[in-house]
């Protein structure tokens, strides 16, 4: 398949790829690292208030566990506390199953891609940065 063919007659002329949740598994990380920081305040964590830190910017997340977990901090602290250790479990993150294939068939096709998140583009790139392979993105 190269640019504009058509299957089944869709034409597919660019693709647009998360990185979290998509492309690499982060989530499970990040969640590990709240439930330890939670821990450390005498919080546990409820995935059922995940809605509220998944799929949103760092400082909507930030607000809203704050709010919800009633830490005695500003969302600004807890960014400032929390982000080295998300940025120590980034390396382990791992690419989920298919993501490099995908990646590949696409640049081997010339299809255009391009990675959509609400991560910061500095984390994005440090998330990248420990990937094997050659960086596409």
């Amino acid at each position: 398949m190269t640019i504009n063919e058509s299957i089944n007659g869709v034409t597919i002329s660019a693709v647009i790829l998360d990185l979290d949740g998509t492309l690499l598994d982060t989530e499970i990380a990040t969640r590990c690292v709240l439930r330890d920081y939670l821990a450390s305040y005498g919080k546990v964590l409820i995935t059922d208030k995940e809605h509220g830190r998944v799929g949103r910017t760092q400082k909507e997340s930030a607000v809203a566990i704050v709010k919800n977990y009633d830490l005695p901090l500003t969302p600004d602290q807890f960014i400032a506390e929390i982000t080295p250790l998300y940025r120590s479990k980034w390396k382990d993150a791992k690419a989920l199953p298919g993501a490099n294939r995908l990646i590949q068939h696409l640049h081997k096709h010339q299809i255009p891609f391009a990675l959509a998140s609400n991560s910061l583009q500095e984390y994005i790139e440090a998330k990248i940065s420990y990937q094997k392979g050659e960086k596409f993105l």
